[in-house]
């Protein structure tokens, strides 16, 4: 099961994945999108995504452009969730 499987299932199918930025055009880690839900935290799509909530500043890192703080975002907010290197 693939980042964007996992993240669809993890939301009841509210997932909604953009375009993967490959390494080969951008130069940096593939990421797959997510737009935030109503009740979502980055340590709950962080758990669902990576099976760890801990990792939730990865995704925080990031979005810093778009993020001030990891405890505040809000729905409609379309974030990347960085490809975490096993």
């Amino acid at each position: 099961m693939g980042i964007f499987d996992q993240i669809k299932n993890a939301f009841g199918g509210k997932a909604e994945p953009a375009e993967t930025e490959s390494s080969a055009t951008t130069g940096e880690e593939e990421s797959a999108t997510y737009t935030v839900q109503s009740g979502d935290t980055l340590w709950k799509i962080s758990e669902q995504v990576y099976g760890d909530g801990a990792s939730y500043m990865k995704i925080f890192e990031a979005n810093t452009g778009l993020l001030e703080s990891p405890d505040q975002i809000f729905p409609g907010q379309e974030l990347k969730i960085p490809k975490i290197n096993s």
